[in-house]
């Protein structure tokens, strides 16, 4: 518990003295054409987070970690993928996705990725939530500039979005996993994508914290532990108190195993 509580005196003490950026509606274009919705939160340090969100969620679910990393000095970036979020019409449902959609969502946040580039960011990580996951890293694998990436729910393969292949390619950079044992496909998934990691990571695996960035809402810990890693003050001798690592869960083949935690699509 070291570690939460550290955190939050470190966290009230950038609420005194800071307030967080008003976010801008802006909209940002694939290399595909694609437009699309993304929120966009100036903040005064160097550095830059892309937030890459859920399937059938949006960008909005990232507002209150956003203003967090902005009262701390780090710019974000919440990007609404393709057929998501504030890029449909109000009053419309949940639409058809083809699997062209899903290879062409690695364009809407290689797109993020460029905006703080031109915006002048030299600094940027990328966090992102089951699907987004997926997206993060393979982004980051084909972009050496990118310096950290935080993966939510990875699974090893998301509607063909997959994830070992694109960790070989990420190489030694760092890699923090959060995963739940209640989500047995991405808990399993996790400690494959932890035992083939090269450079500096770690896994961090909660008893029933949900999916994605549901896990942030139910494990108190969870939050401040990804601020930490974004931020540069994380260490491994802090996770503790409700986090294990591997405990009772085995690696392997997770295609032959039988799941009763939620896969993608019961977000």
């Amino acid at each position: 518990m070291k570690l939460l509580s550290r955190l939050l005196a470190l966290f009230a003490m950038a609420f005194a003295f800071a307030s967080p950026a008003l976010a801008e509606d802006i909209t940002l274009k694939a290399e595909d054409g694609t437009k699309l919705h993304a929120e966009y939160n100036k903040a005064d340090g160097p550095g830059a987070v892309v937030l890459v969100h859920m399937l059938g969620r949006g960008a909005k679910d990232w507002r209150f970690v956003a203003d967090k990393l902005n009262t701390s000095g780090l710019t974000t970036l919440a990007v609404d993928l393709r057929k998501h979020g504030a890029n449909l019409p109000e009053d419309a449902g949940r639409p058809e996705l083809t699997p062209q959609d899903f290879a062409g969502m690695k364009q809407d946040v290689q797109a993020a990725v460029a905006h703080l580039k031109a915006k002048g960011f030299t600094e940027i990580q990328i966090v992102g939530a089951s699907i987004g996951a997926n997206l993060a890293l393979q982004v980051a694998a084909e972009d050496p500039s990118i310096k950290s990436v935080v993966l939510l729910s990875p699974g090893l393969d998301y509607k063909g979005v997959t994830s070992e292949d694109a960790l070989a390619k990420y190489g030694e950079r760092p890699v923090l996993l959060v995963v739940s044992k209640d989500d047995r496909y991405s808990a399993k998934s996790g400690l494959v994508l932890d035992s083939q990691a090269k450079g500096v990571h770690s896994l961090v695996i909660y008893e029933a914290a949900g999916h994605g960035t549901k896990m942030l809402n139910k494990e108190p810990q969870a939050e401040p532990m990804v601020l930490s890693w974004l931020l540069g003050t994380y260490t491994m001798t802090d996770v503790d108190g409700g986090a294990s690592r591997a405990a009772g869960l085995q690696t392997g083949d997770t295609n032959k195993i039988e799941t009763t935690g939620k896969k993608l699509g019961e977000e």
